[in-house]
């Protein structure tokens, strides 16, 4: 027979090991890190620029809204995008440089209508209008970085690979800021309604589903290629190197637009806020 004693013995001596580490672990977690008054921000990047070869409210603003928290926080701000886009009272301290004279605007061109769908197969003439102005965009990139000592790129991923380059071949680091998910991180279950399939294909049949998923690509890559490798000249002309490289991608669009999906840790979604009073 067990001797009740020493059992008894054993669990006292259990339950206070368990409450001493607990006050212990308590105690010593509240005050694990010591936090200092003025933290080190000198190895934090000092001079952002903003950058948008479309131009416009829509492609500018958003990126705007982000670094205006920065510019209250010290960071110095410089835009070069298209078009003036006049920011007045709402950006104070941000310093404006022009890409272009004018915003990029599609029903000007007589390769757009208005009663046209708007697919992939615009792309092509979208992109010719970038290639055109690449090198001198390329250029207005470059300098403007080695003038205002930019350590920091947030570049607006429409037709803008003139940013983007330029950001890599000077190896400072990249946000992209993008209205489309699918643009940044591709998923294979998921599909673009621009790109020429549905949304949702839970109803669709095998072959739609296979069309969309294999076939649809190739055309898309064909329609695509004369204006990717006419650009891809310029750079070996230029000397550019074509990475493609970000270092962080910021999302602008809102719940429900969008089917979920599970995103690359560098892929962040910002939720947008409308103000009904406004």
């Amino acid at each position: 027979m067990i001797k009740r004693k020493p059992i008894l013995l054993l669990l006292i001596l259990f339950l206070l090991n368990l409450v001493f580490y607990v006050n212990v672990t308590t105690a010593t977690t509240q005050n694990y890190i010591p936090r200092k008054i003025n933290f080190d921000r000198s190895g934090i990047p000092k001079n952002i620029l903003v950058g948008s070869y479309a131009g416009g409210r829509s492609h500018v603003k958003p990126m705007l809204d982000v670094v205006a928290i920065l510019i209250e926080r010290g960071y110095n701000v410089t835009s070069l995008t298209s078009g003036r886009y006049e920011p007045s009272s709402e950006y104070p301290g941000l310093k404006q440089i022009t890409l272009r004279n004018a915003e990029l605007n599609l029903n000007s061109s007589n390769k757009f209508k208005i009663d046209e769908v708007f697919d992939y197969r615009l792309l092509p003439h979208i992109m010719d209008l970038s290639i055109n102005d690449y090198k001198n965009n390329y250029e207005k990139y470059k300098n403007v970085a080695k003038e205002y000592n930019i350590d920091l790129f947030f570049c607006d991923v429409f037709i803008n690979e003139a940013c983007i380059d330029a950001a890599n071949n000077l190896k400072k680091p990249v946000i992209a800021f993008t209205t489309t998910i699918q643009l940044m991180g591709p998923v294979p279950y998921k599909s673009d309604p621009f790109f020429g399939c549905d949304v949702e294909l839970e109803n669709k049949s095998f072959f739609e589903r296979f069309w969309c998923a294999a076939i649809q690509p190739l055309i898309i890559g064909y329609t695509l290629k004369p204006s990717v490798n006419q650009l891809n000249d310029i750079r070996r002309r230029l000397n550019i190197k074509s990475q493609s490289k970000v270092s962080l991608a910021l999302i602008d669009t809102f719940f429900g637009f969008e089917i979920p999906q599970t995103l690359p840790p560098n892929i962040q979604v910002i939720i947008v806020f409308y103000n009904l009073y406004q």
